[in-house]
Protein backbone atom coordinates (compact mmCIF):
# COMPACT_ATOMS: atom_id res chain seq x y z
CA UNK A 1 0.00 0.00 0.00
CA UNK A 2 1.51 3.22 -0.91
CA UNK A 3 0.15 7.13 -0.46
CA UNK A 4 0.86 9.79 -2.34
CA UNK A 5 -0.17 13.16 -3.13
CA UNK A 6 -1.44 14.49 -6.08
CA UNK A 7 -1.86 17.92 -7.40
CA UNK A 8 -5.03 19.41 -9.04
CA UNK A 9 -5.26 18.86 -12.68
CA UNK A 10 -2.31 16.39 -12.53
CA UNK A 11 -3.38 12.26 -13.65
CA UNK A 12 -3.38 9.34 -11.39
CA UNK A 13 -3.36 7.22 -14.97
CA UNK A 14 -4.34 7.28 -18.46
CA UNK A 15 -6.88 5.60 -20.17
CA UNK A 16 -5.47 2.25 -21.87
CA UNK A 17 -2.80 2.06 -19.30
CA UNK A 18 -2.13 -1.22 -17.58
CA UNK A 19 -4.54 -1.82 -14.63
CA UNK A 20 -2.49 -2.63 -11.83
CA UNK A 21 -4.09 -0.92 -8.38
CA UNK A 22 -7.30 0.03 -7.25
CA UNK A 23 -7.27 3.31 -5.46
CA UNK A 24 -8.98 4.99 -2.57
CA UNK A 25 -9.71 9.02 -2.13
CA UNK A 26 -8.54 9.57 1.13
CA UNK A 27 -8.80 13.48 0.50
CA UNK A 28 -10.13 15.78 -2.26
CA UNK A 29 -11.74 14.69 -5.37
CA UNK A 30 -10.91 12.93 -8.41
CA UNK A 31 -12.22 13.09 -11.74
CA UNK A 32 -12.72 10.32 -14.27
CA UNK A 33 -13.04 11.95 -17.53
CA UNK A 34 -13.05 10.28 -21.12
CA UNK A 35 -11.06 12.00 -24.07
CA UNK A 36 -14.00 12.50 -26.81
CA UNK A 37 -12.82 13.94 -30.22
CA UNK A 38 -15.23 16.01 -30.95
CA UNK A 39 -15.38 18.02 -27.95
CA UNK A 40 -12.33 17.15 -25.38
CA UNK A 41 -12.17 15.59 -22.10
CA UNK A 42 -15.45 14.99 -20.65
CA UNK A 43 -16.19 14.43 -17.08
CA UNK A 44 -17.64 11.32 -16.26
CA UNK A 45 -17.87 11.11 -12.42
CA UNK A 46 -16.64 12.43 -9.79
CA UNK A 47 -15.03 10.71 -6.44
CA UNK A 48 -14.85 12.31 -3.15
CA UNK A 49 -12.99 10.97 -0.02
CA UNK A 50 -13.51 7.11 0.99
CA UNK A 51 -14.67 6.49 -2.71
CA UNK A 52 -12.42 3.31 -4.36
CA UNK A 53 -11.95 3.66 -8.49
CA UNK A 54 -10.14 1.75 -10.78
CA UNK A 55 -11.33 -1.53 -9.55
CA UNK A 56 -13.42 -2.80 -12.38
CA UNK A 57 -10.42 -3.01 -14.73
CA UNK A 58 -8.75 -4.77 -11.97
CA UNK A 59 -11.39 -7.34 -11.79
CA UNK A 60 -11.39 -7.76 -15.66
CA UNK A 61 -8.05 -7.42 -16.40
CA UNK A 62 -8.00 -4.95 -19.06
CA UNK A 63 -6.43 -1.84 -19.11
CA UNK A 64 -8.13 1.60 -17.96
CA UNK A 65 -10.91 2.64 -20.04
CA UNK A 66 -11.03 6.48 -18.83
CA UNK A 67 -8.50 8.98 -16.92
CA UNK A 68 -8.22 9.97 -13.83
CA UNK A 69 -7.27 13.02 -12.71
CA UNK A 70 -7.68 15.19 -9.63
CA UNK A 71 -10.33 17.61 -9.62
CA UNK A 72 -8.96 18.93 -6.52
CA UNK A 73 -5.36 18.58 -4.60
CA UNK A 74 -5.67 15.11 -3.25
CA UNK A 75 -4.46 12.43 -0.97
CA UNK A 76 -4.61 9.26 -2.55
CA UNK A 77 -3.96 5.00 -1.43
CA UNK A 78 -2.94 2.84 -4.00
CA UNK A 79 -3.53 -0.89 -3.49
CA UNK A 80 -1.27 -3.35 -5.96
CA UNK A 81 -3.59 -5.84 -6.94
CA UNK A 82 -1.35 -8.43 -5.17
CA UNK A 83 -1.72 -6.86 -1.95
CA UNK A 84 -5.42 -6.36 -2.91
CA UNK A 85 -6.34 -9.97 -3.32
CA UNK A 86 -4.24 -10.55 0.05
CA UNK A 87 -5.88 -8.40 2.29
CA UNK A 88 -9.28 -9.99 0.99
CA UNK A 89 -8.19 -13.56 2.12
CA UNK A 90 -7.39 -12.23 4.98
CA UNK A 91 -10.18 -10.00 5.60
CA UNK A 92 -13.02 -11.15 4.12
CA UNK A 93 -15.32 -8.63 5.54
CA UNK A 94 -13.46 -5.43 3.35
CA UNK A 95 -14.49 -7.46 0.48
CA UNK A 96 -18.05 -6.45 1.40
CA UNK A 97 -16.89 -3.00 0.86
CA UNK A 98 -15.47 -3.06 -1.70
CA UNK A 99 -17.86 -5.20 -3.58
CA UNK A 100 -20.84 -2.58 -2.62
CA UNK A 101 -18.44 0.00 -4.45
CA UNK A 102 -17.93 -1.87 -7.83
CA UNK A 103 -21.58 -2.99 -7.84
CA UNK A 104 -22.60 0.84 -7.88
CA UNK A 105 -19.77 1.82 -10.44
CA UNK A 106 -20.79 -1.03 -12.77
CA UNK A 107 -24.43 -0.30 -11.99
CA UNK A 108 -23.71 3.02 -13.12
CA UNK A 109 -21.54 1.87 -16.52
CA UNK A 110 -24.57 -0.18 -17.47
CA UNK A 111 -27.87 1.94 -16.28
CA UNK A 112 -30.39 2.25 -19.16
CA UNK A 113 -30.42 6.51 -18.01
CA UNK A 114 -26.59 6.23 -18.33
CA UNK A 115 -26.69 4.90 -21.47
CA UNK A 116 -29.47 7.57 -22.54
CA UNK A 117 -27.44 10.09 -21.56
CA UNK A 118 -24.72 9.18 -23.20
CA UNK A 119 -26.55 9.01 -26.53
CA UNK A 120 -28.22 12.51 -25.50
CA UNK A 121 -24.87 14.00 -25.29
CA UNK A 122 -23.80 12.11 -28.66
CA UNK A 123 -26.79 13.77 -30.55
CA UNK A 124 -26.12 16.89 -28.93
CA UNK A 125 -22.03 16.74 -30.02
CA UNK A 126 -23.58 15.55 -33.56
CA UNK A 127 -26.17 18.49 -34.32
CA UNK A 128 -23.32 20.96 -32.79
CA UNK A 129 -20.86 19.27 -35.70
CA UNK A 130 -23.80 19.66 -38.21
CA UNK A 131 -24.91 23.32 -37.37
CA UNK A 132 -20.60 24.29 -37.39
CA UNK A 133 -20.30 22.42 -41.18
CA UNK A 134 -23.13 24.23 -42.59
CA UNK A 135 -22.37 27.86 -41.06
CA UNK A 136 -19.05 26.95 -42.83
CA UNK A 137 -20.54 26.05 -45.88
CA UNK A 138 -22.96 29.03 -45.98
CA UNK A 139 -19.68 31.57 -44.99
CA UNK A 140 -17.90 29.90 -48.30
CA UNK A 141 -20.76 29.84 -50.36
CA UNK A 142 -21.22 33.51 -49.31
CA UNK A 143 -17.72 34.27 -50.17
CA UNK A 144 -17.85 33.07 -53.65
CA UNK A 145 -21.31 34.72 -54.41
CA UNK A 146 -20.17 37.95 -53.68
CA UNK A 147 -16.98 37.10 -55.77
CA UNK A 148 -19.19 36.01 -58.31
CA UNK A 149 -21.01 39.07 -57.97
CA UNK A 150 -17.98 41.44 -58.09
CA UNK A 151 -17.65 40.32 -61.83
CA UNK A 152 -20.90 38.95 -63.21
CA UNK A 153 -22.14 43.22 -61.61
CA UNK A 154 -19.56 45.19 -64.63
CA UNK A 155 -20.64 42.61 -67.11
CA UNK A 156 -23.93 43.17 -66.32
CA UNK A 157 -23.56 47.32 -66.26
CA UNK A 158 -21.42 47.08 -69.80
CA UNK A 159 -24.37 44.91 -71.41
CA UNK A 160 -26.81 47.77 -70.49
CA UNK A 161 -24.61 50.10 -71.19
CA UNK A 162 -23.99 48.72 -74.74
CA UNK A 163 -27.86 48.08 -75.40
CA UNK A 164 -29.05 51.52 -74.09
CA UNK A 165 -26.07 53.32 -76.56
CA UNK A 166 -27.50 51.60 -79.47
CA UNK A 167 -31.02 52.20 -78.51
CA UNK A 168 -29.91 55.72 -78.04
CA UNK A 169 -27.62 56.00 -81.50
CA UNK A 170 -30.43 54.25 -83.58
CA UNK A 171 -33.60 55.16 -82.91
CA UNK A 172 -35.25 56.11 -85.69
Amino acid sequence: MRRFAVEQGDYIYKADQDSSAIYLVKSGSVEMTTLYPETGEGVDETHGPGHVFGEVEIIDSRPRIANARAARSCQIVEIPKEELMEILYEKPEKSLILGKSTFEHLRSLYDDASIDSDLERLREEMHVSIRDAVVAHESRVLKSHNGMAAIAVPIILLVVLAVGSYWFFHRA
